[in-house]
């Protein structure tokens, strides 16, 4: 049941008339799916996903709902173009590194980019090679 929880929330999020949801449920969604099994709501990791969501959504301007849609466009993108396997909140970390303004796609093909140059393509290989960027 719990996988078709999941399976449900990413159809929504693949069509067209998607609703924003709260803060709390995508960050829950987000948490879950990086972990690979549903988490409760108030589960530590949880609430950690929580405060990036939020910190992302001041620096781009975009609510959480529109944050989960592009990293999980990315997602995608990295495994059909790479066959590299990253989670939401691997590229979440991403944009929360991201300088205040920037648009949340310019950063996520920045770290696809970084991701599949980074020695293993690695999450913290593409993190380090960003970092030498700023």
């Amino acid at each position: 049941m719990k996988r078709f929880h999941v399976l449900s929330f990413l159809l929504a999020l693949a069509s067209s008339h998607v609703m924003a949801m709260s803060t709390d449920a995508v960050a829950l969604e987000m948490s879950s799916l990086s972990v690979g099994h549903q988490l409760a709501a108030d589960d530590p990791a949880v609430a950690r996903t929580r405060a990036m969501l939020e910190q992302v959504s001041k620096l781009s301007g975009d609510d959480a709902t529109a944050i989960f849609a592009a990293c999980r466009r990315y997602i995608g993108h990295l495994h059909d173009a790479a066959q590299i396997k990253a989670t939401p909140l691997e590229l979440l970390a991403a944009l929360a590194v991201a300088a205040s303004g920037t648009p949340i796609n310019d950063t996520l093909q920045a770290y696809v980019a970084a991701r599949k140059a980074a020695p293993e393509k690695t999450h913290a290989g593409a993190m380090a090679l960003l970092a030498k960027q700023k």
